[in-house]
């Protein structure tokens, strides 16, 4: 088994290579937790726990994926580039088509918000 790296510096300066930490959202206070890609903001009567930008993995590779909100000041464990290509974070990029742009627009990273309620 191998751990997870982002795969450039889109979600942090000097990230490239560098290992992602574990992260669970977890909360006392909350009965719902939600992540809503192609948004930054929350809908009335839900608190933002965090906003960012949405990862995958490349859709090229043959391996399991899910979509995942990376914080805007994300976590990184520094000094581990190794490369050893596990699980890749890669920012998702829009393309229109089955995608409706607008309000979308073409070759444009997404956005993503992560809420309680």
């Amino acid at each position: 088994m191998y751990g997870a790296e982002f795969t450039s510096n889109f979600f942090a300066s000097d990230s490239n290579a560098e290992d992602v930490p574990c992260a669970l959202c977890r909360t006392d206070r909350a009965t719902s937790v939600i992540m809503i890609p192609g948004k930054n903001t929350c809908n009335s009567g839900w608190k933002e726990e965090y906003h960012g930008y949405l990862a995958s993995g490349y859709h090229g590779h043959n391996v399991a994926s899910a979509y995942v909100c990376v914080d805007i000041y994300p976590e990184y464990i520094m000094g581990v580039v190794d490369q050893h290509n596990g699980k890749l974070f890669y920012e998702v990029i829009t393309t229109c088509g089955s995608l409706k742009c607008p309000p979308y627009k073409n070759d444009y990273p997404l956005t993503c918000v992560v809420c309680s309620k």
